[in-house]
């Protein structure tokens, strides 16, 4: 087994966990598949770039993701199982494994979901966000990147599971160095108070996050279209989003709209004071009927009409 640079990686790391396949690489490490021999279970192993030891921030925010997900205890967060460092320095972190795949991926084979499944998922990553706010870390990069939907063979549809919180912020002790007027996250889901100035986000700039994953789920679409880099941050720090009515020529429930304008507000102080009261709300929005959706009963108890559609990329683009 070899990463970055042709090294060997040590098949048993902490003398406990058994390397198998490496499954996945990224800009800040590798993840491996392995065996906690203690358990048997299947793990997931995150191994930070050997390059990255040449930067103590890089290595800082690795470390300090093991330490934000040992204080998060909810089955909406991947869970942490161990930490440390191997013998050549570089941290790693020990998770459990998911099975499944991103709701990135689901989206780019789907285009777009129905309120009903979009209402689930969104659900739960507010879920997830209700015990991050409460220890005090805010995410700062939810995306459908970052969304894992995972098939643990039991529950009869996939669990939604927060990954990735390597540019988190703690309100608390360690709190990550933010560099001044940096802009951390993925930017079609970044608030514009984030930008420029991460260490401003505060949990309402996660709520901005998953108000913005709920448009792009639901229509195909992002709420500024296909804009990119400048001309998004200008969009973002001046203009109010298009209604989603407007983004899809559709009529949306009332309830759906009112969940979108206070979670993509542009002043965080219009937006949802909390995920609680957030998750309240979606789960209200989900009992609607919108476009292309098929439910059991509508909120005034008449049987829902069917109007599936064919699969794509929804109205204006």
């Amino acid at each position: 087994m070899r990463y970055r640079r042709g090294r060997v990686a040590p098949r048993v790391i902490a003398g406990r966990f058994e390397l198998t396949d490496r499954i996945g690489r990224g800009a800040m490490g590798e993840v491996w598949g392995g065996r906690d021999q203690a358990t048997g279970r299947e793990v997931a192993i995150k191994i930070a770039q050997t390059w990255s030891m040449e930067e103590p921030e890089l290595v800082d925010r690795f470390e300090r993701e093991a330490v934000i997900l040992r204080r998060l205890k909810s089955p909406y967060i991947c869970k942490v199982i161990d930490a440390g460092r191997l013998e050549t320095g570089v941290p790693f972190i020990v998770l459990e494994k998911l099975e499944g795949e991103t709701l990135e991926r689901l989206l780019q084979r789907e285009h777009w979901l129905s309120l009903a499944e979009v209402g689930r998922i969104g659900g739960e990553i507010l879920e997830g966000l209700v015990v991050a706010h409460a220890a005090g870390i805010v995410h700062r990069d939810l995306s459908p990147a970052n969304v894992f939907l995972h098939e643990d063979g039991k529950s009869p549809a996939p669990i939604a599971k927060l990954i990735d919180f390597g540019v988190a912020k703690s309100t608390g002790a360690g709190a990550p160095r933010t560099t001044s007027r940096a802009t951390m996250g993925t930017l079609p889901f970044v608030a514009p108070e984030q930008l420029g100035d991460s260490a401003k986000a505060g949990p309402r700039a996660d709520l901005y996050a998953v108000g913005t994953i709920v448009f792009h789920a639901l229509t195909g679409r992002l709420p500024y279209g296909d804009a990119t880099g400048t001309r998004l941050v200008t969009l973002k720090r001046e203009h109010e989003p298009p209604t989603i009515d407007e983004a899809t020529g559709e009529k949306w429930p009332a309830a759906l709209k009112t969940f979108l304008a206070k979670t993509i507000a542009r002043t965080p102080s219009k937006r949802y004071a909390s995920a609680e009261v957030a998750l309240a709300a979606l789960q209200q929005a989900a009992r609607g009927r919108g476009p292309a959706l098929a439910i059991p009963e509508s909120p005034e108890g008449a049987t829902a009409t069917l109007t599936m559609q064919s699969k794509g990329p929804r109205g204006k683009r």
